[in-house]
């Protein structure tokens, strides 16, 4: 790839914009670190798994679990054991932030390290080319109560942990609970809305339980339900820049103080009737 274009990705890349590359000239693995199927590179300081989309529209409560879990509300499936991705991260010495102690828990996860996720896959564009694409998650998600793109808010670092779980249904009797990593028994990785087992988080305070974000299905390839698009998620601790600093809480339109103020003086009139 000559210089310039080289330029133009890193460019594009450093404020979060689509990266549109061509086949084989993105980053190989070599040097990695294998965990299972997890990859370490400690001279890029960035962990890869590979998954593929389960959906490329529609509400989303989660970035990334295990195929076959919460697959109509989460957007890519990731083929990895969850501990092997857990052991990549703390590779890159991450600190980890407070963690949701219940979905009820709506308050900001702060405290640790935050990480950029990107996602790397084959997009064809408008006239039939296919290109290997590299964008931000927060890119590929709606904030769907203001019409535009996530925040930049990067993902905390929350951490999944053991838990000691009574034995499964139809067990030998007198079996004693066991200790479990607690993403591998639900299979939540990255979530969107505050879940106490997943290993990252979005750190923003939420509105709602489940949050409000959807899938930006123009910057994502078309789904095919018998032949999924695979993807590449890239992980790497935050640089300067690539964190807005004002983002704490999911944003949500200004009220309509008009309204209410119109709703407040109905009701004072009709108690003075």
């Amino acid at each position: 790839m000559a210089s310039s274009c080289v330029l133009v990705v890193l460019l594009a890349s450093i404020h979060g914009l689509a990266v549109d590359v061509i086949p084989g000239s993105e980053p190989s693995r070599q040097g990695a670190i294998p965990l299972g199927s997890v990859f370490y590179s400690p001279g890029s300081g960035q962990v890869e798994i590979e998954g593929f989309f389960n959906l490329n529209s529609g509400f989303v409560e989660y970035l990334a679990c295990l195929p076959g879990v919460k697959s109509h509300e989460t957007l890519v499936a990731l083929d990895c054991d969850p501990a092997d991705l857990q052991g990549a991260l703390l590779l890159l010495g991450l600190k980890t932030s407070r963690s949701p102690r219940s979905e009820m828990d709506l308050a900001p996860l702060m405290g640790g390290d935050r990480v950029v996720i990107s996602l790397r896959f084959l997009f064809q564009d408008g006239e039939g080319r296919e290109w290997m694409r590299t964008i931000r998650a927060e890119n590929c998600l709606i904030n769907a109560p203001m019409e535009r793109e996530m925040a930049r808010c990067g993902f905390c670092f929350t951490g999944s942990s053991f838990e000691m779980l009574d034995p499964p249904p139809g067990a030998p009797e007198g079996s004693e609970p066991q200790e479990h990593f607690m993403s591998r028994v639900t299979g939540e990785i990255v979530s969107l809305c505050h879940r106490p087992w997943a290993i990252l988080d979005n750190p923003l305070a939420l509105p709602y339980p489940d949050g409000d974000y959807f899938a930006y299905a123009e910057v994502l390839p078309a789904h095919r339900r018998d032949d999924p698009p695979q993807v590449t998620m890239l992980i790497r601790r935050v640089a300067t820049g690539d964190v807005d600093p004002d983002a704490i809480r999911m944003q949500l339109p200004p009220r309509d103080r008009t309204a209410e103020d119109d709703d407040q003086k109905q009701e004072g009139e009709g108690g003075r009737r």
